[in-house]
């Protein structure tokens, strides 16, 4: 079965549902390309040559795909879940991918569990922080669900493109979103290390061109643990809709900065619905000024200047006679509290 598909390479990569892209950086069109192929048990790297041919370099025993293998009681992919007789349930959509409904949900579950039903319980307790309280009343969802059983946190899975360990299981979620693009309103909302997945799921999507323009796909993230701006600028240059708290999602120091630049930076953006009053009732809380005055502390308050770029133009116009960056920032804050208090 592996040779067959591998000898199936021949024909190009267009149509193939199991590559995944590692390096989004180093992939160019029609110049020289790098992906992983899944095949049950292997996972091959091959490259396209200028030349338009295609060389397997490397081949790895995939200890991820053997849990695509019939039979697994964990195999990676959409289960539905519901409740319907008072506990959680899961059922394995073995014939395709999400239910084909409109506003369909689905959690992106954390990886570290052992089953899908483990994961489906975990998520039916947060489903009203994942979706709506509306959604936890109901109790009927779609699960993706990666049986890696482990953790995905700290700095190592911070950057989601070099967590190769997930590849396989991301390459089987962005066929799944490919597949439902059929549908409108589909809720997409990944759960801790399912951050990691979905992160390289939508940037693969966006690297193909996938487009999900006027079907209103909403991509959310809760309590991410990679860095959310890589999977925001996917799914937006995909035409679909991001959470207006997705950049906010991280735990680390550098995910609150980096939140607090990209709203920024999204609030300048007309065709953003995320706007001045959204970012002005973050800075209202005051939590805001205290994360992102961390995260300068972290990665420099040049870089942290240059990143906010010519969205903080008109803002820094006024706070140019500030001393130093991060007054000029906390100057910026408190115009924007200002702003919010006057409504």
């Amino acid at each position: 079965m592996a040779l067959k598909q591998l000898e199936a390479l021949s024909t190009g990569l267009g149509g193939k549902t199991n590559v995944f892209i590692p390096n989004i950086n180093d992939f160019k069109t029609n110049s020289f390309q790098q992906v992983v192929v899944f095949v049950p048990g292997i996972a091959a790297t091959v490259e396209r040559r200028p030349n338009d041919t295609l060389a397997i370099t490397r081949l790895d025993l995939s200890d991820e795909y053997k849990t695509i293998e019939r039979g697994s009681k964990a195999k990676p992919g959409v289960y539905s879940v519901s409740k319907d007789t008072g506990e959680v349930e899961v059922k394995f959509r073995k014939d395709g991918p999400i239910l084909s409904e409109n506003n369909r949900q689905v959690v992106i579950a954390d990886p570290r569990f052992t089953s899908p039903l483990e994961a489906a319980q975990e998520a039916e307790k947060r489903l009203e922080t994942l979706f709506s309280s509306n959604a936890a009343i109901k109790c009927d969802f779609d699960l993706f669900y990666s049986p890696l059983g482990e953790k995905l946190k700290g700095m190592r899975n911070y950057n989601a493109a070099v967590v190769n360990k997930t590849y396989a299981f991301a390459a089987v979620l962005a066929n799944e979103m490919e597949q439902s693009r059929s549908s409108k309103g589909v809720e997409w909302s990944s759960e801790r290390g399912g951050s990691v997945v979905f992160t390289q799921a939508l940037t693969t999507l966006e690297k193909k061109g996938v487009s999900f323009n006027d079907q209103k796909h909403i991509v959310k993230m809760c309590w991410s643990s990679s860095d959310p701006k890589p999977a925001f600028k996917a799914a937006t240059k995909m035409g679909m809709l991001a959470d207006k708290d997705i950049l906010r999602s991280g735990s680390h120091v550098k995910a609150a900065l980096s939140a607090t630049v990209g709203n920024f930076q999204r609030a300048a953006d007309k065709k953003d619905p995320y706007g001045w009053n959204d970012f002005g009732g973050e800075v209202y809380t005051g939590a805001m000024v205290g994360n992102t005055l961390a995260g300068i502390g972290a990665l420099g308050a040049t870089s942290t200047m240059a990143a906010l770029g010519s969205s903080a133009a008109p803002w820094l116009a006024t706070a140019g006679t500030v001393t130093g960056t991060v007054g000029a920032l906390q100057f910026i804050f408190q115009k924007l509290k200002e702003r919010h208090d006057r409504g």
